[in-house]
């Protein structure tokens, strides 16, 4: 048991180090800092993540990010807000799935020129390519348990998660 606590504690060094050159201003819950700092990617690409704990446990964490406008309070509030509904949406989307249109409209259009000179003609293909996604349900609200920027300050990231017991219910953090 001891090799496997010295193992995890080597995997959050390192992952810390990762974590340290890629994000800045990281505030994290102790409860969910594993799971995020194990591995970048979890930090930097978003949607939901599920992960399958011992004693039939669940995480769920989602994670969102949105470009900073700049670095004012009013879009600071605007990035959580928004960061708030697109982590909430990939939840719904891990559990029920997305609802895809795909429309493809192709226009060809041919102009011939006759005059003293002779005949020309130009072809025009215009291809339009539409993807629409749509996600709809109801999710539970989950609490805040991250916040960190990119080390450039242009991105802003925000994780909601819980852990569930066997039966999907939420716990306490302490238990």
């Amino acid at each position: 048991m001891q090799s496997i606590a010295l193992f995890m504690g080597l995997v959050l060094c390192a992952g810390d180090a990762a974590v340290q050159k890629k994000f800045a201003d990281i505030e994290i819950e102790d409860a969910f800092r594993p799971y995020l700092v194990s591995n970048v990617l979890l930090m930097e690409v978003t949607g939901a993540k599920v992960i399958r704990l011992p004693k039939k446990r669940t995480v769920v964490i989602a994670v969102a990010s949105t470009v900073l406008k700049d670095d004012s309070a009013k879009e600071r509030l605007r990035a959580e807000k928004v960061c708030r509904v697109k982590a909430l949406a990939s939840v719904v989307a891990e559990k029920q799935g997305v609802q895809v249109a795909h429309t493809e409209e192709l226009k060809e259009e041919t102009k011939i020129v006759i005059d003293e000179k002779g005949e020309t003609g130009k072809s025009v293909s215009d291809l339009t390519q539409i993807t629409k996604t749509k996600v709809e349900g109801i999710a539970k609200d989950m609490p805040v348990v991250g916040r960190w920027n990119s080390k450039s300050g242009e991105v802003f990231y925000m994780a909601i998660g819980v852990i569930l017991d066997k039966n999907g219910e939420p716990i306490e953090l302490d238990e």
